[in-house]
């Protein structure tokens, strides 16, 4: 959230707090008031790289391709926050320094990075003691352990994943927001309180669209996003209910991914239930209505002469998502609705305009007749048609 002081979440107990009432270490977590102060990092130059301090907190069992999913999470926190994301260079390839965890002084040994992605620099030897001496009956069985070296491939996975969260994040600027005032708005946590399942977060971003008090639309191509991170080492389901009957779908990125894990993350509309797959990360998105509203407008004779008429207006305006959509209409400027009778009369002067008294009907003397019908789905699409009335051609019998 930005590292915001003011930002107000559910926290462990189920009680709502603000980032600065949070504690971290007797200061205060959340300090800064508009999130492009605060810098997102899981690894930097100082301290071991995330995969080589991953390698302590692992159970010893754990495969390789588990090891770079668990990385690949510490790379979705950081790319996914608000504010400015800082990726030390070499993580989105495994980089390893073979445990050192202050490498100021340790040359290019080890401090390489190839960028050919053939290694990651994992056991070229034991670390200088000076920094590192008290872990080293902890490091050599790791470095021994041919099983922590990861493949080639290995390292391409992890650097796919990070082309694609950074392609997630530059698809929509709901994860850039520009203020701590959006973040507030935009940004909400589920999966909070005593009954939270652990070490699951569930992040939702809103776009209220055409709400003024929420700074507008930001994506015109999404309603909102849902981003559930799952560090655990099973499948989790979580159900929103209020993403009932929501159209959400997959991000784009990772329905097309190298990844056929995160592929099999899903959404059932129905229950408003995500399903993610274990050490995985899985964006849905809630795909915006573009679609203009169908509408149908006819002037049904009911008896019309070669230069008068009387019609009855017939409008139908239907949304592919919901039935409720505000229909506009009028003959030359005068209001109608459906189910209006009008009586038309061509008249090469001014238009005069009889508005019913009694009879029901709507009186129009002028030249020449449109109606127009414009309606508008609560998305804000919309659609406009145009209708003229036919007279009957001279020399013809009237219509009945």
């Amino acid at each position: 959230a930005g590292n915001l002081a003011d930002y107000e979440f559910v926290d462990r107990t189920g009680s709502t707090v603000k980032g600065s009432q949070v504690d971290y270490n007797g200061a205060p977590t959340g300090y800064t008031d508009d999130p492009q102060e605060n810098i997102v990092y899981v690894e930097a130059h100082d301290n071991q790289t995330l995969f080589d301090i991953s390698q302590y907190k692992h159970p010893l069992d754990t495969g390789m391709a588990d090891r770079v999913r668990a990385q690949n999470l510490g790379v979705d926190y950081t790319v996914l926050s608000q504010g400015v994301p800082f990726v030390h260079a070499g993580m989105e390839l495994l980089r390893s320094k073979s445990l050192d965890r202050n490498s100021y002084d340790s040359g290019d040994w080890f401090n390489r990075l190839d960028f050919t992605g053939q290694t990651n620099n994992w056991a070229v030897g034991l670390p200088p003691k000076t920094d590192n001496g008290d872990n080293w009956p902890l490091i050599r069985p790791l470095l021994a352990n041919p099983a922590l070296k990861p493949a080639p491939s290995d390292i391409a996975a992890a650097n796919a994943h990070m082309d694609e969260m950074l392609a997630i994040r530059r698809s929509s600027p709901l994860f850039r927001l520009a203020s701590g005032e959006q973040v507030s708005d935009r940004l909400g946590f589920h999966n909070t309180g005593p009954d939270q399942v652990p070490g699951l977060v569930v992040m939702e971003l809103a776009d209220p669209g055409r709400d003024p008090l929420a700074g507008g639309d930001l994506d015109p191509d999404v309603e909102g996003l849902v981003v559930l991170f799952n560090a655990t080492d099973d499948a989790v389901t979580h159900q929103l209910t209020d993403a009932k009957g929501a159209d959400m779908v997959l991000h784009p990125v990772q329905a097309g991914s190298a990844d056929p894990v995160v592929r099999s993350a899903a959404f059932d509309a129905d229950t408003g239930t995500f399903t993610v797959p274990a050490r995985t990360t899985a964006v849905f998105v809630d795909v915006a209505d573009t679609e203009p509203p169908v509408v149908s407008a006819a002037l049904a004779p009911l008896q019309v002469g070669a230069k008068q008429g009387t019609f009855r207006v017939e409008i139908d305006c239907r949304d592919n998502v919901t039935q409720d959509c505000l229909t506009e209409a009028d003959i030359n400027g005068v209001p109608v609705q459906d189910g209006d009778v009008v009586q038309l009369v061509v008249n090469p002067g001014k238009q005069k305009v009889q508005l019913p008294k009694g009879t029901g009907v709507i009186r129009i003397k002028a030249p020449s007749f449109t109606m127009t019908v414009t309606c508008t789905d609560e998305a804000g699409n919309s659609a406009t048609v145009t209708v003229k009335p036919r007279f009957r051609h001279p020399g013809r019998p009237p219509h009945h």
